[in-house]
């Protein structure tokens, strides 16, 4: 692990020390400089630590340190220091970091093999739910931003959301490419901010951050209506959408006129699946449906699943929009491909549960701070999803069928507390290229 985390920050964030270096350093009286502060963040949510204080336990010990230093060739700083700098840092300043991190991984062209239709790269787009607070544990800063609702018998939640972009890769990995707060300005408001604003102010920083990018956005069901059709034909950008009951009536209705009346657009797909089930997918589509100046295709799959031995049998429908051409030659991919949005809610999953504790306050104060800790989060996701998708590590997890990712991690933090780094990165070092080839999964 310590090899792969080693080779990842080489081969695609050789720059990200230098990029931080070049920061303005909001601070007065410094101890430690911003490279190591920010580092260290990185690093926190790398190792899985559930908190600040979880992060100081292990600065305690010197051998850690000395093996971190070792690594990094950086002092490991106090996180109440990091704590300080996230609180006064802009928030402008870590999302250009992502920015241009992952505009150069595009132009390296890392992620060119895990387009879909070998064109576009699939962004999805969804919200979840960060934190909650009741009114009497509310900073005043926080309560500017936050959103509230009133229940039925007038109790008050306060809490707040955040909508991601994430990349969807062929192979399974999901990127983080952008976040927006779901958050008020602050100021007096008649209506509170909401999803849907969110998502129009973060297509137009997806649209400035890669703009010469084939797009294709995933989204669900409440994103189905005109201003996403909209802002997809303003930005050349293509969708497939969930098109739920409820969305779009007119279409609904023109769908259920037409579908009869066109046999000839539906194919049989039937698969051997795994060791116990068959499965036959039913695909139906319908083209060029007119929605308010914007033409759209129509397309459904019914997959039924079958027990070899027991017969027993259930169905899941899945229905999407797109305003892409379908035909009965790319109808089944067009749906995998919208069913991969689901990786989205898969990554919100992890980052909550499997070890970068998204509902943890990292700062309880201060809401400046809260999205500068969710933006290294982001950082450290990323390094961990290379590090967890190269070949390595992958045929770890074939020879030991019972390791799993999370037992990797764990490892590599006993490594670092309990032995000595030097001989592993020294050899590193000997056998490093200029520029070292990472193969994925």
């Amino acid at each position: 692990m310590l090899w792969q985390v080693k080779k990842v920050m080489h081969g695609h964030f050789s720059d990200l020390s230098s990029l931080i270096r070049n920061f303005n350093d909001p601070r007065i009286g410094i101890e430690y400089t911003i490279e190591e502060l920010l580092m260290a963040a990185i690093v926190l949510f790398v190792l899985k630590c559930d908190s600040r204080n979880s992060f100081n336990h292990k600065v305690k010990d010197e051998n850690f340190c000395k093996n971190y230093y070792r690594i990094f060739r950086l002092s490991v700083p106090h996180m109440d220091a990091v704590n300080d700098l996230l609180a006064a840092i802009k928030t402008e300043v870590l999302e250009d970091l992502r920015c241009h991190v992952l505009q150069r991984l595009i132009e390296k062209r890392v992620f060119h093999q895990y387009r879909f239709f070998d064109k576009y790269f699939c962004i999805a787009i969804d919200a979840t739910g960060v934190y909650n607070w009741t009114d009497d544990a509310l900073p005043e800063d926080i309560g500017k931003h936050a959103l509230q609702k009133t229940s039925k018998k007038g109790k008050i939640t306060r809490f707040t959301l955040v909508v991601e972009a994430v990349l969807i890769c062929s192979n399974g990995m999901t990127i983080p490419l952008m976040s927006e707060w779901v958050a008020n300005d602050g100021k007096e408001y008649v209506k509170q901010d909401c999803e849907l604003n969110a998502f129009k102010r973060l297509a137009k920083r997806l649209k400035s951050c890669f703009p010469r990018l084939s797009i294709c956005l995933l989204v669900d069901g409440l994103y189905t209506n005109v201003s996403l059709m909209d802002i997809c034909k303003e930005y050349q950008w293509k969708f497939i959408t969930v098109f739920k009951d409820g969305n779009l009536s007119t279409v609904w209705e023109e769908v259920k006129s037409l579908l009869p009346l066109n046999q000839d657009k539906s194919i049989k797909e039937q698969i051997s699946g795994d060791a116990n089930h068959w499965y036959t997918r039913n695909y139906k589509w319908l083209c060029d449906i007119e929605y308010q100046k914007h033409k759209i295709q129509y397309m459904e799959c019914t997959e039924t699943t079958q027990h070899r031995k027991s017969k027993e049998e259930c169905s899941h429908w899945f229905v999407f929009l797109t305003n892409l051409d379908v035909d009965a030659n790319n109808v089944a991919s067009f749906i995998r491909a919208g069913r991969a949005r689901w990786g989205i809610e898969d990554a919100f999953n992890t980052q909550k549960n499997r070890g970068y504790v998204l509902h943890h306050k990292f700062n309880r104060v201060n809401f400046n701070a809260i999205k500068n800790w969710h933006n290294i989060r982001q950082l450290a996701f990323l390094v961990c999803k290379f590090v967890e998708y190269t070949q390595e590590i992958g045929e770890v997890k074939k020879e030991i069928l019972t390791m799993t990712i999370k037992e990797l991690w764990q490892d590599l933090n006993w490594f670092l507390t309990m032995c000595d780094v030097d001989d592993v990165c020294l050899e590193f070092d000997q056998l490093i290229k200029p520029r070292i080839q990472i193969r994925l999964q």
